[in-house]
């Protein structure tokens, strides 16, 4: 999305691959005119200080993501307070608005035209107009520009497991951005925007084909947060990869994320026919009344059956998600999720998992449940969850905890180190021992 004029002038520093102290180092070291970060939740505090060593360096400072387009209100409130050091930030899908506001900054142009644009002028919040689009058609029109990227480094970081051992150079794209899921179809502690836009199976193929002929490639990521959801996409990305296939003589090794109750025979066999050997899939409980808790709309039975169905055509379920604590979570529900595990391991395609918390994330069912218990109860914890944009990820769990679990937090990590002991823990979305202290000292109280 960046003006062809001024790629060459640009550096990426990566989170993922290289660690906080080092993208300060190169912030300080080497000034850019522009400094633009995009975060979630997890990592806001990390983009809050990233940012404030840019604007202290003489940067302009433009932030974006998620836990941005969440928390708007909140934050431009602290910019006007001269709290935050963003001079503009960035909500919904950043292509409509970030290569125009670069190439105004770098010519002195007016930002007033821009969309998804927010900033502070004159002493008060300015809003620009929305372009955040429902369904249709991805805003990034053109073929990915990898050029920048170094696969090595990437690849490096990874480690071969299951069914990717054989991967050495790993590459990303992806088909959709955002989830269809929206309302009472929505999972409650989701807090992806409720959209979801499709790129053309066309700019896909000239993707893959970049990635295996210009970069060597021979594992394919795609980021779709479902790439599942709908079987006429899958099949027309499934074409598109075959022709490059064929074109090339290769054929990559893909991974992917899907949802359970959504494989089926069909999608099974376009996911091998896409060469897909390795998926993520969010089981989340192995309870049917926390399914239903959830909004999941699906059954353990369900995801059991496709599960096997996984087996059936050689496709590994390279991590599983299980999400414990719910509204209603007890004893019971608690015993069924680890008996659903055993089942797993039973099948013996799922070859790591991952187990956590409930972590009612801004922009979620969850959070928004959370902040109706908490007026009626903690009104002071109401207001500051209210205004606040710089969370404490393990408060927001043991808030939840403590006003919708029938379980103790306490409880709930001893169950994900059960599970630990079943399957290698594939991702770390929160620190459990950190959790476990916080409750040791009494850090948080009600």
């Amino acid at each position: 999305s960046l003006p062809q004029a001024f790629r060459k002038e640009v550096r990426f520093l990566d989170s993922t691959i290289i660690s906080q102290e080092e993208i300060e180092s190169s912030i300080l070291k080497g000034k850019a005119d522009i400094v633009a970060i995009s975060c979630t939740t997890y990592n806001y505090l990390n983009a809050l200080k990233v940012a404030e060593l840019a604007k202290k360096n003489g940067s302009y400072v433009i932030c974006g993501g998620i836990h941005i387009t969440h928390r708007r209100d909140m934050i431009l409130a602290k910019m006007l307070k001269g709290e935050r050091p963003f001079d503009y930030i960035i909500t919904g899908y950043g292509e409509p608005s970030f290569s125009p506001l670069i190439s105004a900054l770098l010519e002195n142009n007016s930002v007033a035209e821009i969309p998804n644009l927010c900033y502070i002028k004159n002493g008060k919040i300015t809003i620009n107009k929305s372009d955040n689009r429902k369904f249709g058609s991805d805003p990034l029109t053109f073929p990915l520009d990898y050029s920048k990227i170094d696969f090595e480094k990437y690849s490096s970081n990874f480690k071969p497991y299951g069914n990717l051992i054989s991967s050495k150079i790993i590459g990303s794209t992806y088909t959709q951005r955002g989830c269809a899921y929206s309302g009472p179809k929505q999972c409650v502690f989701c807090s992806i925007e409720r959209k979801c836009l499709r790129r053309s199976s066309h700019l896909f193929e000239k993707d893959l084909l970049n990635l295996i002929s210009q970069y060597n490639v021979d594992q394919v990521r795609i980021t779709d947060g479902d790439f599942t959801m709908d079987i006429k996409h899958m099949q027309q990305v499934r074409d598109a990869a075959v022709r490059v296939f064929r074109e090339t003589g290769r054929k990559p090794l893909f991974h992917c994320f899907a949802r359970a109750d959504e494989i089926d025979e069909k999608r099974a066999e376009i996911l091998r026919d896409l060469n897909v050997v390795s998926l993520m899939v969010g089981y989340e409980s192995g309870s049917n009344r926390m399914l239903k808790s959830m909004n999941k709309h699906t059954t353990k039975e369900v995801n059991l059956s496709s599960t096997h169905f996984l087996k059936k055509y050689g496709i590994e379920v390279i991590c599983g998600g299980l999400v414990l604590g719910a509204e209603g979570e007890d004893e019971i529900s608690i015993g069924e999720t680890i008996d659903f595990a055993q089942k797993l391991k039973e099948i013996g395609n799922t070859t790591t998992m991952v187990a956590t918390p409930l972590i009612p994330l801004p922009g979620s069912t969850c959070f928004n449940t959370l902040l109706k218990k908490t007026e009626l109860d903690y009104p002071s914890k109401y207001k500051e969850l209210l205004e606040e944009d710089n969370f404490n990820i393990e408060e927001l769990i043991e808030l939840w905890n403590h006003y919708s679990c029938n379980i103790s937090i306490s409880r709930l990590i001893d169950v994900c180190n059960e599970i630990e002991e079943m399957f290698p823990i594939g991702i770390r979305l929160v620190d459990l021992k950190k959790i476990q202290a916080n409750i040791k000292k009494d850090v948080i109280t009600y």
